[in-house]
Parts: structure tokens; C-alpha cells; sequence
């Protein structure tokens, strides 16, 4: 068998013994002892099954220990699983849930001595305390603990589990109440299961309320969704249409997102059973004795059918925790579409056709909930023609926005377009991109990317001009795919043979710099406040004195002011800078000085920052993309060396100002950054609070 599907089984079991022990012991303990021999009956039921399920998650606790042993060492050896069980995390974990189980098996083995000397009830008590204690261990060898922020990841995962136990695990002992009250003339046993089946609704419907909030939590953190309102200051639209987008990828794209979307699905089915109960035949248990025994037997039948689909919920739960989770695991992308709100909407049209379908959308919704009254009061089976009319109506509307709506939003895609880039974007790949872009693209695309390059002549489409926005509207994995695969309508092969995978990652980091750098030409001196957009490339380096660094290091804890120069035109810059570093630092910024013609034009004397010798190039040739102003656009992919130019980075990583000698950006010598105006722009960035999250290390 394969070891993946018997770790799944393995888990199943202990899964499912264990929230049976902890709902059945909960039910216990909200439905006090009564004298029907029936609930009797019941009440013993739970107790020896309860041993034989604490037996149960001890045998399969063993067998998962005994396959993670063999999975690290590829065989059964007794060294082995002991060096598993001191050496490692899981075997520490291990034993304290193995202990636990152990003192589960022993006190229920021994409840009737037990009980001679304390009342059952804590003795219940204390196996619920036992159970959930083991439940609970599993969260620190699973994924919770790789996960970030951890706090969250743990925080749901306890909750996911106690909203489970008490929702899922009481469902066996629910269910067999119910069938004992279909079979007995008993009526104060069909009061206390009349009692127990409302007690037990009302907890299992704040149970699931958590279950569902955990769980969105969980999905968020494990499919690597961001935790922060992606739209910044873009507006409410592109922020929502950005983040379902983002939160879709890993869903639709791997096994792990799939399987939770399987997961929501079972569970709709699970809650629409338990809505019936509540609502349908839950009030038919006011009617007479005779009456109330096919109440109980019809609900037992659909409470069963419940318990089915949450035995196949607990086996997708057993599945996800032996996946690879989504932010982790490779995306492919199963349509040949894809809804992006960035690519889409700014062309003609597509915001009045979106608009006209929210607003259809909504139509449609608020006629179905007009019913939900009568749904609740009639049950559905007795639900009238025009009522009939009314959903039908309503699904139209839903159908008609969709329709209306979707297809605006919506753009080519290819099973690489999520992929996640094996390249950082940093300086270093960047510069080799380009390279590579010289040697492979200009041909085609132009020496300035503009798509006029001598070989262009003559094909059947125009080569993209590469300087235009639409380059950063399509996904790293879209610009990947076409570099592998070539585009046909335009006449482009593919570079698969030619490009190694890695460089084709250097020459999508590159296109994407190459790009921003175009957008980034409206940057001034001035920062303009609340407006974080351009994602400044990483760098390593090494300085003068020998110490290595990143510039990613200085996350938020410091701005950094990146200066460019040439001697000696940049020496009285240089000077100025130095007697205002105690000002900067005093500001929480750094200065990284890079000398444009590489090591050769380092300064020689002594300066309180750090000068950046290795990796100096990489960081000018960079640098170069986004040197452009809207009066000096360039030339050259490159562009031309400039005699200076500062960058501020802040905090977090976005490049907010950019400041060039008056004779380089062509403005008046009042638009010069002073460094009084320098220190204010520090000020500025720094009383802002994080409005985007720091800019990933590879471009999506």
C-alpha cells in the first residue's frame, strides 16, 4: 500500500476516534443522568464504546509513529523509531499523546471501581479533558507549526478542532440516541432525546460558526493568501477583485486548494441535512407520542446521512494533513481563462459591464432571501408554484450577472500562469536578464524594447512593445509560459532549448523591472503620501569593509537611501550626505553608496556609511531601469548612466522618491532635494502605517 494512503487511513481512524470520544463525552455531560432504562442504555453505550475508541486512536498513534519512522529511514528497524522518538519534535509530541491515550485507556477500563469512589460525572469530565488534550497535540506536528503568522496558525487549528469534536464527534452519539427513541414507547426518554437533539442543535450551531471562521483562517494561511488588504490605496474594487484572485490561484491550481474546496462542498451538503432537522422536523416533535416515533426515525435516517458525509469530511481533513500545503506546493492552473481585475479594467466597457452585474447579482440574491421566511415556516415540500416562480427568477438574475459580468474580467491563461518563480527578483537576476534579453530579444523586440527591432520587420504581428503598462498586467507565470512556449499568433518561439529554467526566470524578472521602470519615470523628489506601489529589486551585497548583507535586511526597521554616484562630479553630494548622516540615522535610515562605474569609482576616503563593492553592478544595471524621467525616456534597455541619482526606499521596501541634479531630470534647481526636503520625505514615509504588504522575494 502506498505509505501516503496509509498515513491518510492511519489519521482517518485517529481522527475519527478521537472527536468521537470528545463529542460523546460532551453529550454526556450536557444531558444529565435520568431513570429511563433507555437513556441508560444510551449513557453505557458511550462509556464502552468510549474504550474501544481510546484504543483505537493508541493502535493508530502507533502505526503513524511506525510509518513516520519508516518514511525517514525506508525500513522497520528498532533504532530507528527510538531515534525518531527522542531525536525528534514529532516523537516528543508522540509520547505526550501516547501517554495520554494510555491513561484514557486505563481509566475507562476501570470505570466502575472508579465510580464506587466519585461521581460519574467527573469521571466524564475528566475522559473529555483527556481526549481533547490528545486532539489538541496533533496541532504541534502538523501544519500548523509552518506556518505564518504561527499565533494564527495554532489559534485556528485548536479552535477548528474543539468546534469539530463537539459539532462531528457528538453526531454518533446523537444518532444513536435518536434511533433508540424511534424504537420505544418510553415517554420521558422521548423528552430527554427531545431535550438533548434542541441542547445539541444550539451547540452545534455555534460549533460550526467556529468551524467555518477557523477554517477560512486556516485555508488563508495554508494557501499563502495575503493577510492584508491587497488593494492598498488603489480603491475597494481592485482591492476585492485582487485578493479573490489571489486566494483562488492556490485553490484551483493544487491538490491541497482543491481538496478544500471539495471539503466546502461536503460540508453545504452537511449543513443543508442539518437544516432540514432543525427546521423541518425538529418542530414536528410537539405532536403526540404515537406520532413523535416517525419524527425520530425519519430523523434518524437523515442525521445518518449526516454523519456519513462528516466521516467523509473527517477522511478530506486526514487527506489535507498529508498534502503539501498550497502556499508551498506547485500551481497549475487547470482553464484556459482567468478573471483579473489589473489586466481588464481600464479597457472600454468592462467597468458598466461589471457594475451591471453586481447590480443583477444583487437582484437576484435579495429576491432569494425575500423567501427565507416562508422556506422556514413551510419546509420544502410545500412550497407553491408562485414561490417557484419567484426562484426562478431570482436564478436568472444570478445567471445574468454572472453572465453579464464575468466574461469583462476575464483573460488568457496557461496552466504556468500562477507558477511561483524558482528566481528572486533581485539584482543580480535582473542584470543577468538582461544580458540575456541583449543576446536573445533585441532582435525582435528593439534595442529600447519598443518592438521595432530589424528582425520584426515582416511578421505577422508587431512584436510587444515592452515598454507599455500592459507588461506588468499579465502574471511572471504568463511571461514563463510564452518564454518556454513560444506565441504563435505573434510569431515567437519558444526558448526552451536555448534557456536554461532558471534563466528564463532572469529574463521574467527583468521584463517586470523593465516595465516598472517605464511606470516608475512619474517619480519626483517628493514622496507622494499613501501611495506605496514600486517593489524595489533585492540586493546582496558586500561592502568596502568586508560585511555581507541584503537589502531586504533592513525591513521593517529602517528606510534606506540608496546613492548612486561618480567622482568626482558627486563629491561635494557626498559630503553633504556624510554631515547629515547622524540626522538620517537619528531617523531610522540607512545610506548604501554605489559607485556607478563599479570598484574602480569607489571613494577613497573615509565615510560613515557603507559602500557596496561586490554586487555593485548588478545594483547599477538595475538601478539603470529606473533611472527614466517623463522628459528623458532613454534610448536603451538600459537607459544612460546619469552623473547622480538617490532612490528612497522606505521600511517596507517600496521605492517612494527618486532625486537627480537639476541638469539630469530637467527641472528648475528648486526642485532640488535639499536635505532639509530629504529629512521631511523621511518624516513622511515613516508616519505612514504598513498600507501594502512588503513586496514578495518573487514577482507573481
Amino acid at each position: 500500500m502506498n505509505p501516503e494512503t496509509l498515513g491518510t487511513g492511519l489519521r482517518w481512524v485517529q481522527l475519527c476516534a478521537g472527536l468521537g470520544l470528545t463529542g460523546g463525552f460532551a453529550m454526556m455531560l450536557m444531558n444529565k443522568a435520568h431513570p429511563s432504562p433507555v437513556v441508560g442504555r444510551w449513557r453505557e453505550g458511550i462509556w464502552q464504546i468510549g474504550l474501544w475508541q481510546a484504543w483505537l486512536v493508541l493502535i493508530s498513534g502507533c502505526g503513524l509513529l511506525m510509518l513516520q519512522a519508516w518514511t525517514a529511514s525506508g525500513q522497520w528497524a528498532w533504532a530507528d523509531i527510538e531515534r525518531m522518538l527522542t531525536r525528534s519534535h514529532y516523537g516528543q509530541v508522540w509520547q505526550v499523546r501516547a501517554g495520554v491515550a494510555v491513561a484514557l485507556i486505563l481509566l475507562l477500563a476501570c470505570r466502575r471501581p472508579l465510580q464506587a469512589r466519585c461521581s460519574p460525572s467527573v469521571l466524564a469530565l475528566l475522559v473529555l479533558t483527556l481526549a481533547v488534550t490528545h486532539g489538541l497535540g496533533s496541532v504541534f506536528t502538523g501544519h500548523a507549526i509552518s506556518a505564518a503568522p504561527i499565533e494564527w496558525a495554532i489559534s485556528a487549528h485548536l479552535v477548528h478542532l474543539l468546534g469539530a469534536g463537539v459539532w462531528a464527534g457528538g453526531l454518533p452519539a446523537m444518532l444513536a440516541g435518536l434511533g433508540l427513541a424511534a424504537n420505544t414507547h418510553d415517554a420521558s426518554a422521548h423528552l430527554f432525546f427531545k431535550l438533548a437533539l434542541k441542547q445539541f442543535s444550539v451547540v452545534a450551531t455555534y460549533s460550526v460558526v467556529l468551524l467555518v471562521t477557523s477554517g477560512a483562517v486556516m485555508a488563508s494561511l495554508q494557501t499563502g493568501a495575503p493577510l492584508q488588504w491587497p488593494g492598498g490605496m488603489q480603491g475597494v474594487w481592485a482591492g476585492l477583485f485582487t485578493g479573490l484572485e489571489r486566494l483562488s490561484a492556490p485553490l484551483l491550481s493544487t491538490t491541497y486548494g482543491q481538496l478544500v474546496l471539495f471539503k466546502t462542498g461536503v460540508l453545504g451538503l452537511v449543513l443543508l441535512l442539518a437544516a432540514r432537522v432543525r427546521w423541518t422536523w425538529m418542530p414536528r416533535l410537539a405532536q403526540s407520542l404515537e406520532k413523535q416515533r416517525p419524527v425520530f426515525s425519519s430523523m434518524t435516517t437523515l442525521v445518518a446521512c449526516e454523519l456519513g458525509l462528516v466521516l467523509l469530511l473527517v477522511l478530506i481533513a486526514a487527506k489535507l494533513g498529508t498534502s503539501l500545503p498550497a502556499a508551498h506546493a506547485p500551481m497549475v492552473w487547470p482553464f484556459s481563462w482567468r478573471l483579473s481585475f489589473a489586466a481588464t479594467w481600464d479597457l472600454p466597457g468592462t467597468a458598466w459591464r461589471v457594475e451591471l452585474g453586481l447590480a443583477l447579482l444583487a437582484l437576484g440574491s435579495m429576491m432569494a432571501f425575500a423567501q427565507a421566511a416562508q422556506w422556514r415556516r413551510l419546509g420544502f415540500h410545500k412550497l407553491p408554484l408562485q414561490m417557484n416562480r419567484t426562484l426562478w427568477g431570482a436564478l436568472l438574475f444570478v445567471l445574468g450577472g454572472l453572465a453579464v459580468g464575468l466574461p469583462a474580467l476575464t483573460v488568457d491563461a496557461y496552466p504556468d500562469t500562477f507558477r511561483r518563480s524558482d528566481s528572486a527578483y533581485a539584482a543580480v537576476s535582473i542584470a543577468h536578464g538582461a544580458h540575456l534579453y541583449e543576446v536573445h530579444c533585441v532582435g525582435c523586440h528593439g534595442a529600447n524594447g519598443k518592438g521595432d527591432g530589424p528582425a520584426a520587420v515582416g511578421l505577422a504581428k508587431p512584436p510587444a512593445n515592452l515598454t507599455e503598462p500592459h507588461t506588468a498586467l499579465h502574471t511572471a507565470g504568463d511571461m514563463y509560459w510564452w518564454l518556454t512556449h513560444g506565441m504563435a499568433r505573434g510569431g515567437m518561439p519558444g526558448f526552451a532549448a536555448e534557456l536554461t529554467d532558471q534563466e528564463r526566470w532572469d529574463m521574467v524578472n527583468f521584463l517586470r523591472a523593465f516595465s516598472s521602470g517605464f511606470q516608475a519615470r512619474i517619480l519626483k523628489a517628493e514622496v507622494v503620501p499613501g501611495r506605496p506601489w514600486l517593489a524595489w529589486p533585492d540586493l546582496d551585497f558586500t561592502t568596502t569593509q568586508g560585511a555581507f548583507g541584503a537589502l531586504k535586511d533592513y525591513r521593517e526597521r529602517d528606510a534606506v537611501l540608496l546613492v548612486f554616484y561618480a567622482l568626482p562630479t558627486s563629491q561635494n553630494r557626498l559630503k553633504d550626505l556624510a554631515n547629515a548622516y547622524p540626522a538620517l540615522r537619528a531617523k531610522h535610515t540607512e545610506v548604501l553608496a554605489i559607485p556607478w562605474t563599479g570598484g574602480a569609482g569607489l571613494a577613497q576616503t573615509a565615510t560613515p556609511w557603507a559602500q557596496i563593492q561586490d554586487g555593485a553592478a548588478d545594483a547599477v544595471d538595475t538601478a539603470l531601469l529606473f533611472r527614466r524621467t517623463l522628459s528623458d525616456p532613454g534610448q536603451t534597455v538600459l537607459g544612460e548612466k546619469p552623473v547622480h541619482m538617490e532612490i528612497l526606499v522606505d521600511r517596507f521596501g517600496y521605492a517612494r522618491s527618486r532625486w537627480l541634479p537639476p541638469e539630469e531630470s530637467r527641472q528648475s534647481a528648486s526642485m532640488g532635494w535639499d536635505l532639509a526636503v530629504l529629512l521631511q520625505q523621511i518624516d513622511l514615509i515613516h508616519a505612514e502605517p504598513r498600507l501594502l504588504p512588503p513586496p514578495d522575494e518573487h514577482v507573481h
